[in-house]
């Protein structure tokens, strides 16, 4: 098999904006550029960035708290904002690859990508730099655009079966946040410090790189609340389905909850 090097230009810039809140967590963005394989051209050798996420507990208190971001095998999670955007027969046998060649150009755009823990899977969500995220909005398309990249990623690489619509499981239930299941069942969506340590999660960003523009990466600073949304319930007042709070256990093992001010930064990487 005969293989192509393509070295990218690119402008990679950080970005630094401490938060000086409590002294007691960190939870720290950097980046590392690795070489891997082109997803559509597999004879490709190329270098792409990836997002580190650093937890690093710096107290003398062993803490949990449920994780910022989430990955499939490091591939991060995103909304789909426009469920229709393909004709009814593309979901009964759904073409992955063409989905990921589909993508638009974002070049010159800029984006904010907000990662945010407040329920059982965690997305990251993006918005053009323009909006008022305070403000409801509709999903932007990028977000698709990433998520059917990633979905073909994943289905080509690690899974044949699984996406985002055929998750068994899409909330917590007000019974799953009890210590022992946290500890056992749930500890992949939980981080667990002992005093003093650090743990480190890391991010493919191969699909921003094929979207071009400019995405400034930040952790929403309330993220680490002292609760979890569970499953929505029928609101007959307002005739929709709201998010329900259920509060986290205080102690778990070990370990006591975190929630509320945490030190972090943001940074931006652009294509």
């Amino acid at each position: 098999m005969k293989t192509k090097f393509i070295f990218l230009s690119f402008a990679l810039l950080f970005f630094y904006a401490e938060v000086l809140y409590s002294q007691n967590l960190s939870i720290e963005l950097s980046s590392i550029w690795v070489k891997g394989y082109d997803i559509l051209q597999k004879d490709t050798i190329i270098y792409y960035p990836k997002l580190i996420i650093t937890y690093r507990n710096n107290s003398d208190t062993n803490f949990y708290f449920k994780k910022v971001s989430e990955s499939r095998s490091g591939l991060p999670f995103f909304r789909y904002g426009t469920l229709l955007q393909y004709p009814i027969e593309e979901y009964l046998n759904p073409n992955y690859l063409k989905r990921a060649k589909a993508h638009g150009n974002y070049t010159n755009e800029n984006y904010k990508v907000e990662i945010k823990a407040v329920s059982f899977t965690n997305s990251w969500f993006l918005f053009n730099d323009t909006l008022n995220i305070e403000e409801e909005q509709e999903i932007d398309i990028v977000n698709d655009d990433l998520a059917d990249i990633y979905e073909y990623i994943y289905r080509e690489n690690y899974n044949k079966q699984p996406n985002y619509f055929e998750q068994a499981k899409i909330d917590f239930s007000e019974f799953d946040l009890t210590p022992d299941k946290i500890l056992n069942e749930y500890s992949n969506k939980f981080i667990f410090l002992k005093a003093g340590e650090i743990y480190t999660d890391s991010y493919n960003l191969i699909g921003f790189q094929m979207i071009k523009g400019s995405f400034m990466f930040y952790i929403s600073i309330d993220s680490l609340t002292d609760y979890i949304y569970t499953t929505p319930i029928w609101d007959n007042n307002q005739s929709k389905y709201v998010e329900t709070k259920t509060m986290l256990p205080k102690l778990v093992g070990e370990y006591k909850l975190y929630s509320g001010k945490f030190n972090t930064n943001k940074i931006t990487i652009t294509f």
